[in-house]
């Protein structure tokens, strides 16, 4: 990657696919669930609710299958389903190498998703990390998920900076689209079809490797 750094005084990570390989997880738990309703939820339409919270999801299978949805109570149900299996989670590359350089520099990181807080808690701890985020955004702390902007402007807001400061991490269009619509630049870190971030994203990279270059924070 030949290209100039990307200066920044704060990061904002996503969690699911960004920091952690969750999306197979997830594809599990929600393909039971729904078989538990009737269902069977395909990966393609999985894929096209990533990002935007488990509420999305819920009504997205009611409404392929004509069940009956009551979000708190099934959101519930599958929240309690993936915490009792973080222990089948696995950091994403260089994940841990970038959180390090953060913290070396001291730069401030928060996350930003639309995961419930229980959920997140319990994916972080699973990897010891979750004390190298000055704060936690959650879905259950704003009234709208991504794509709309809430989650990041929460994070600014008590992270103390103004958006430009900010630099997030996504790997969902989603994501991206929040992260602009918040005002601050995004790096694009996705599992797969990179085009669908050309002229969204700041910049699109293959792992966390690269966006650790990309941020001026390797080692040297």
């Amino acid at each position: 990657m030949n290209r100039p750094a990307m200066s920044c005084s704060t990061l904002v990570f996503d969690m699911d696919g960004l920091m952690v390989d969750s999306e197979p997880l997830w594809l599990k738990v929600e393909q039971d669930f729904a078989r538990s309703r009737g269902g069977d939820w395909p990966e393609d339409l999985a894929r096209a609710c990533v990002g935007t919270g488990i509420a999305h999801t819920l009504e997205a299978m009611g409404r392929a299958y004509g069940f009956e949805v009551d979000v708190s109570r099934d959101a519930a149900i599958i929240v309690d389903s993936f915490v009792a299996r973080v222990g089948e989670l696995a950091l994403k590359k260089g994940c841990a190498e970038l959180l390090e350089a953060a913290r070396v520099r001291g730069m401030p990181c928060a996350v930003a998703s639309s995961s419930a807080r229980r959920l997140v808690e319990a994916t972080l701890d699973r990897f010891a990390i979750r004390s190298l985020f000055a704060t936690l955004v959650t879905g259950d702390c704003v009234a709208r998920h991504k794509p709309w902007p809430d989650v990041f402007l929460e994070a600014s807001r008590r992270l103390g900076v103004g958006p430009p400061a900010c630099v997030v991490l996504e790997d969902s269009v989603p994501g991206v689209t929040a992260a602009r619509a918040a005002g601050m630049r995004a790096i694009a870190v996705p599992e797969r079809e990179p085009e669908r971030f050309s002229g969204l994203a700041d910049a699109v990279v293959r792992d966390l490797h690269e966006a650790t270059t990309l941020l001026g924070l390797e080692r040297r």
